[in-house]
């Protein structure tokens, strides 16, 4: 095999509760977290550069050696002593900041399409590969809904029974994580007084009230005014379950059985500063092999 497309899946944080400050100075969290089909698209295949490892990321803003896509390909090239060399161009959906993991998603994405190109069948060292990138990483290599635990390393799958739909919003503003755990960390998340943070954050979830907490929310509200609109939008145009991903800057719905939501996607974006995206989970990795 010398080329594939793999798809690289976006993620929602139905929840995000972060406990404590580690030792090693990343977070202990706890999030039910689902892979949705909103996708971007890498292509990887062998190539005859010099460089072992060369990238057409339409991103300019991501540099070279930061880039995740990088990282991943050269550590798996090197743990199985791999000498070709590779080319990998990517086609972007999944918006930079919007804590729908697109950057951990692209690595992983690396790692399985390069797994497939090698012929290389060691999940276990794969995931090790994983989780020496980043914490959200190993979630997307089982690209499954789970609940992650610890830094976000460690992942268990979870079974949600209901048939859930999404609408994506996206302010177009970047959220930074390091940014958002640094203000966490000097406590200025005080809990707000009115009803933004609490209002309609409730689901049914497999037979069980669930609540849509996120512990960056307060932060987030406080920073940019955007969110609160949003939750008053959304509150008018009769949504009564929704969040903000991860770290920001995605706030999600979750539309009830039969919603029909053209009219309300309609009214979001008629501003003209926020566009909207349906999704739904999936799970699995999804690819094209020539």
């Amino acid at each position: 095999m010398s080329m594939i497309k793999v798809f690289s899946p976006a993620k929602v944080n139905l929840d995000l509760l972060i406990n404590y400050k580690r030792d090693d100075c990343y977070h202990d969290i706890n999030s039910l977290v689902q892979t949705v089909n909103l996708y971007d698209e890498l292509v990887i295949q062998k190539s005859e550069n010099d460089e072992n490892v060369t990238i057409d990321f339409p991103l300019k803003s991501v540099l070279y050696d930061k880039n995740l896509i990088v990282l991943a390909a050269k550590n798996f090239l090197e743990a199985f002593n791999i000498k070709d060399s590779i080319h990998i161009k990517v086609k972007k959906r999944i918006p930079l900041g919007s804590g729908l993991g697109g950057g951990s998603s692209n690595a992983a994405a690396t790692l399985i399409g390069l797994s497939k190109i090698f012929e290389i069948d060691d999940f276990s060292r794969i995931l090790d590969i994983a989780r020496g990138l980043g914490s959200d990483i190993p979630f997307f290599l089982f690209s499954r809904t789970a609940k992650i635990s610890g830094r976000g390393e460690v992942v268990t799958p979870f079974k949600i029974t209901n048939k859930l739909e999404y609408l994506l919003i996206f302010p177009g503003i970047e959220s930074k994580t390091n940014d958002l755990y640094n203000l966490w960390d000097k406590d200025q998340s005080k809990p707000l007084k009115d009803s933004a943070t609490t209002k309609f954050n409730r689901i049914s979830l497999n037979n069980e009230d669930y609540i849509l907490k996120n512990d960056f929310t307060p932060i987030l509200l406080r920073q940019n005014q955007i969110y609160r609109s949003i939750f008053e939008t959304l509150d008018n145009v009769g949504i009564r379950s929704y969040s903000i991903s991860g770290s920001g800057s995605t706030v999600f719905c979750l539309l009830e059985d039969n919603y029909d939501s053209s009219e309300a996607e309609a009214y979001i974006e008629s501003s003209g500063a926020l566009k909207v995206v349906r999704a739904e989970p999936v799970e699995g990795w999804h690819f094209s092999i020539d």
